[in-house]
């Protein structure tokens, strides 16, 4: 089995329910290297998202859950952005 080295990437999730805030994996040593990419692989259903914390959207100052990891639903998100550290 081959591992694929990654980037991680922290980034801010909107859709209409929910805020998330985590790290998604987009791989560092192929084509697909920039976060545009990893949303746009059509065989992608979900994205992986690690270190997730989650809030109500309207409401985004307490986390209504914090998780190690996430799978959110691609034709849920709204907008998508890289958080800067």
């Amino acid at each position: 089995m081959v591992k694929l080295k990654t980037e991680s990437v922290k980034v801010r999730i909107e859709t209409d329910r929910h805020i998330i805030v985590g790290t998604v994996h987009p791989p560092s040593v192929s084509y697909r290297s920039r976060l545009s990419d990893l949303l746009n692989q059509k065989e992608l259903s979900f994205l992986s998202v690690t270190e997730a914390d989650v809030y109500t959207a309207g409401q985004p100052k307490a986390a209504i859950s914090s998780v190690a990891f996430l799978a959110v639903n691609l034709r849920k998100i709204e907008m998508i952005t890289p958080v800067e550290e």
